[in-house]
């Protein structure tokens, strides 16, 4: 099989993004291609940095190394970060209001929560059988 081309490197780097249970980062959207058709890691940034652009992808720091990426449509939620494996899984909704956590005379204008743990399969992997 061909290399990408670059008119259908965006799009399939694009649908990486989409079929992704959490947040990438450019590695790994690059290794989630098959080795004869994997983009170049140039081509990656390149395709991200456009997505961001126009609106489809949206940057996610999770604090704890490299920017990931994800759709821009997945609407509010949160993050699971696996500390074994660097693996990133997205929780679906919110906990409610944080209201109450907000020290006396600030204003609450948003917030991110990352939990992080070990993955199912860190937490098999560590646990004798």
């Amino acid at each position: 099989m061909p290399p990408l081309n670059p008119s259908n490197a965006r799009q399939a780097i694009y649908d990486q993004l989409a079929m992704a249970e959490g947040p990438l980062t450019a590695i790994q959207i690059r290794m989630a291609f098959k080795k004869k058709i994997r983009p170049g890691i140039a081509t990656v940034y390149r395709a991200v940095g456009a997505g961001i652009r126009d609106g489809l992808l949206k940057e996610v720091a999770l604090g704890n190394g490299a920017m990931r990426y994800e759709p821009a449509d997945r609407g509010h939620h949160h993050h699971f970060a696996c500390t074994a494996c660097d693996r990133v899984i997205d929780i679906p909704g919110c906990p409610g209001s944080l209201d109450g956590l907000v020290p006396d005379g600030c204003r609450l204008t948003g917030h991110d929560i990352t939990l992080r743990g070990l993955c199912e399969s860190c937490t098999k992997g560590s646990v004798p059988q």
